[in-house]
């Protein structure tokens, strides 16, 4: 799952004119009742240590008053890929600190549901550079930037990954998303 924040495939940072103007764009309450929904859903949740760190410091010991996703993310488990990250205290996590690919390959023959990796990450790079994610969940934001991250780069794909369009989503306030799944 991935925000993308722009048309053209770019991510903003915090306090930028973009973020600022992705903001205030009014919230659909079809589109946060599918996001809510899928992820209530979810098996376990993947991460590197600075998304853990981020998502701890915004997410643990919040109530749904504060942030609706806090209790949902509290309740699942949450797989820490880290080779640094020396304990985590938020409920629910682990860390691993094997070989990803290996590590999410037997995740993945493991489980029943479905994991959520999220963002851009060198972890989400890497899973999509070995072809272990399934399906893309990706929300547009209607604008257009001459600068910022782009989600990914050309190495991050690897061989060729066709796609199958699964639904598109578009709110009452011009954001898509787009739920793909991958066609093996």
């Amino acid at each position: 799952m991935t925000y993308v924040y722009s048309v053209n495939a770019v991510s903003v940072n915090d306090g930028t004119e973009a973020f600022q103007f992705m903001s205030s764009i009014p919230d659909d309450p079809d589109q946060e009742d599918d996001i809510l929904t899928f992820l209530a859903g979810t098996e376990k949740y993947l991460m590197g240590r600075v998304l853990y760190e981020e998502f701890a410091s915004h997410f643990q010991g919040k109530t749904a008053t504060d942030h609706p996703f806090a209790p949902i993310y509290a309740a699942t488990d949450k797989v820490v890929f880290s080779q640094t990250l020396e304990s985590a205290d938020w409920e629910r996590t682990t860390i691993n600190r094997g070989d990803l690919v290996t590590e999410v390959e037997k995740l993945k023959s493991e489980g029943d549901g479905y994991m959520i990796v999220t963002g851009r990450s060198g972890i989400t790079r890497t899973l999509l550079h070995h072809d272990l994610i399934d399906e893309f969940r990706i929300t547009v934001f209607p604008m257009l930037l001459g600068q910022g991250t782009r989600e990914f780069e050309l190495d991050d794909i690897g061989e060729f990954k066709p796609l199958e369009l699964v639904s598109c989503r578009p709110g009452t306030n011009g954001v898509v998303v787009l739920h793909y799944r991958r066609r093996r």
